[in-house]
């Protein structure tokens, strides 16, 4: 693997360190040993029929390099997981070693761990399959989680660990899973930078933001964290915040005359993604589309065309274009709201496109960077894009700048 293209590009494990970690000390003595086992597991498997790597991108259909697709059960097979039930070397403290506590899915070592085993990454970015270290960095694909927009679903389809349901939800007989490899999500970048793509999942601005709003609202009477009084409390209770129609009213509009200035600028400034009231609004579509590099080759799976987007990525890596239906699909961290809770008046949605405008010209960008695309799977997008914020949909230009976002970034990166 190359150093210099791991997370956040740096190119020395004492330069580094992840965000939302629990492990900072060298491993313990039973760490050890667990880290050396699993390097001779790593070492003596043998990945049967995974020496041909698939053509990414290839124009022409041919036939998948991907020779005996059922290599989830042969790997599975061949390979030992690491699982809470079967091994007993790893220090009960260390959580992050067995975060399958929950369902009791098999979780494997990302290549980037073997490599730096005293930083360990977060349960979502495990997968329930193993890794293919055969399948060289610029074959690789990056999952970017983008959050509310359905990349739970994606994520878990994948065989990552992003609040799924069971354990059985990899798509079977798909090349997806096998080479997407890493992940990106919020102040985690665990990919390489020259990977083949960076496969995004998108959803309308205007509802993800209702959706986001809803999922990172604190339940009434519930005992906020630290960061949560620092944060939510200051957003959803010390302000006239309780619904997005009252971020739109009252923060946006100002229809009674009452709020607060500090209240009127938290608004303008949460849903522009350059405060952290709310998480989900904070890394926002310009966060992730500036992180990646510039260069970098885009997938794109619209949460509204899920099936289509991932069988079309699919033939385009010369796999079956039919693999996935919609009763393969799980539903992941799904959470019922009322009416009250989704409800938006017309002059509230206009105001919050006028706000997101920068926003949904980075959708747009993504939905034309898409490599899977062709220029119908664009324009029906923004079709349906004009149905919720129409000016925007229509118009590139926006009342207010692009946030200059380069110190949010860069705390993530070199931090």
């Amino acid at each position: 693997m190359h150093i210099g293209h791991g997370i956040y590009n740096l190119p020395h494990q004492s330069q580094r360190h992840r965000f939302d970690q629990s492990l900072s000390s060298p491993p313990t003595g039973r760490n050890s040993r667990f880290i050396f086992a699993t390097a001779l597991i790593f070492a003596g498997v043998s990945l049967h029929g995974m020496s041909k790597i698939a053509s990414l991108g290839s124009d022409v259909k041919t036939t998948s390099s991907y020779d005996g697709i059922d290599i989830f059960e042969r790997l599975k097979s061949e390979m030992k997981p690491r699982s809470i039930y079967d091994e007993l070397e790893v220090d009960s403290l260390n959580t992050t070693s067995n975060p399958n506590s929950r369902h009791g899915i098999y979780k494997y070592f990302s290549p980037y761990e073997q490599r730096f085993p005293n930083d360990r990454l977060t349960h979502g970015f495990k997968k329930s399959i193993p890794y293919n270290n055969n399948i060289p960095p610029n074959k690789q694909i990056c999952f970017v989680h983008v959050g509310k927009a359905g990349g739970s679903t994606i994520g878990c389809s994948l065989g990552f660990s992003l609040h799924c349901s069971s354990s059985g939800q990899v798509i079977p007989n798909s090349i997806l899973p096998v080479v997407t490899t890493h992940a990106f999500h919020r102040g985690v970048y665990d990919c390489q930078d020259d990977a083949a793509y960076f496969l995004f999942v998108i959803r309308d601005p205007l509802a993800r933001l209702l959706s986001a709003f809803n999922y990172d609202r604190p339940q009434e009477h519930e005992k906020l964290s630290k960061w949560q009084r620092f944060h939510k409390k200051e957003f959803y209770l010390d302000c006239p915040y309780w619904t997005l129609e009252e971020v739109a009213q009252n923060g946006l509009l100002d229809s009674t005359g009452t709020t607060s200035t500090v209240c009127r600028r938290r608004a303008r400034s949460a849903i522009r993604g350059t405060e952290q009231f709310i998480p989900h609004w904070f890394f926002n579509y310009q966060y992730y589309y500036e992180f990646i590099p510039l260069e970098a080759k885009i997938l794109v799976i619209r949460n509204d065309h899920i099936v289509d987007d991932w069988n079309g990525i699919e033939y385009m890596l010369d796999g079956n274009g039919d693999v996935l239906n919609p009763s393969l699909l799980p539903e992941n961290n799904v959470h019922d709201k009322n009416a009250t809770d989704l409800y938006l008046s017309d002059d509230s949605k206009i105001a919050l496109c006028r706000s997101l405008c920068n926003e949904i010209q980075i959708y747009k960008d993504i939905l034309r960077r898409a490599v899977n695309f062709i220029e119908e799977d664009v324009q029906i997008s923004l079709e349906e894009l004009r149905l919720s914020c129409p000016s925007e949909a229509i118009s590139d230009v926006c009342d207010e700048p692009k946030p200059d976002i380069t110190k949010k970034i860069n705390d993530r990166k070199f931090n």
